[in-house]
Formats: structure tokens, C-alpha cells, sequence
């Protein structure tokens, strides 16, 4: 039998890393093994024998010879790379074994670094947003279509305002845990 691909488009928010971890489970169990990542949030699976992994991510960016060093760590500790998302989001998998709850993050505090390393990016990119366009999607309108850059300009702001608050609240969360 061939092996057979599909293609799925879903979005997570950074804070919602359980469900993004939990969908490729649920798919792994039907046997759709996640096979790569893009951008936007577009998965693709390959067709297998259904398996039970579980999967967790990371947000992590670096130079190539410290990604090697990274990736090593996982798999001496069992984990199978499953692949990235625009090279800032990795993914990891391991077989799952009754009675056990795999983790890649051993502390609370591993995992509000995890947040923060998004948060800062976010905010960088709130930054650049306002700096960069801000003056220039509200200055007078020289083309029809103006409006629309208006709009989709305040819903990329309102949409990562929204996530930085999100990331916040979080870790606020995990820290009272």
C-alpha cells in the first residue's frame, strides 16, 4: 500500500501549547504521523500504522551548530525530533507508555522561560508594527483599497495585544501553581 499525505491548517495560540501537543496525538492514534510543519499552521501528516506519541514543543531559535547540540539532548533523552515551524517552534515525539506523562520542560520555571521567549517576540513585533507602519497606514488614504490596510492593520495589533495578554496571564498561572 502506498503511503498516503494529507494536509490539515489549524491555529494555536502560543499559550495554547496542551491542545497543539494534543492534536497530533489524537492524529498518531488514527494513523496520521505528523511528517513536517509550515507556515501558517500548516501540518502534514503521512498515513502509518496508528501509534500512540506524544508530542511537545518548544520555541526556541538558534545558530545550526547549537540547534545539533539541542536536538542531541532530546534524543538522548528518548525524543524523536518530529520537525519545526519556521524555524522558531520545535517539534518533538516519543511513544507513549502507560502510567507516564513524557515532559520536556523538568520545572515550572523551564516552561515560563518558554513563554517569555514568545512574549518577547511578540512585543518586538507590537513595536515594529506601530513604529514602522503605524504612520504610514494612517496617513491619507492614496488608494482605494486604503481602508482594508486600515483594518487588517488594527486586527494584527488588536490579535497580538491580545496573545501578549494571553502569554501573561499564563505564566502568572504556572507561577502560582
Amino acid at each position: 500500500m502506498a503511503e498516503r499525505t494529507i494536509r490539515r491548517i489549524k491555529w494555536f495560540w502560543p499559550w495554547q501549547d496542551a491542545q497543539e501537543e494534543a492534536w497530533p496525538r489524537q492524529m498518531a492514534q488514527k494513523g496520521w504521523h505528523l511528517s513536517s510543519i509550515g507556515l501558517p499552521c500548516d501540518y502534514r501528516f503521512r498515513s502509518g500504522e496508528p501509534r500512540d506519541y506524544v508530542y511537545r514543543l518548544d520555541y526556541q531559535t538558534f545558530p545550526k551548530k547549537d540547534k545539533q547540540e539541542y536536538q542531541q539532548l532530546f534524543r538522548d533523552a528518548g525524543w524523536e525530533y518530529a520537525g519545526e515551524m519556521s524555524s522558531w517552534q520545535q517539534y518533538f515525539r516519543k511513544e507513549a507508555k502507560e502510567g507516564e506523562t513524557p515532559e520536556i520542560f523538568t520545572d515550572v520555571e523551564s516552561k515560563v522561560a518558554m513563554y517569555k521567549r514568545v512574549l518577547a517576540f511578540q512585543a518586538f513585533l507590537v513595536v515594529i508594527e506601530i513604529a514602522a507602519f503605524g504612520h504610514i497606514v494612517w496617513d491619507d488614504d492614496p488608494y482605494s483599497w486604503w481602508p482594508i490596510v486600515r483594518v487588517v492593520y488594527v486586527l494584527v495589533v488588536v490579535g497580538l495585544t491580545y496573545s501578549i495578554t494571553s502569554l501573561i496571564l499564563r505564566i502568572r498561572q504556572l507561577r502560582r501553581l
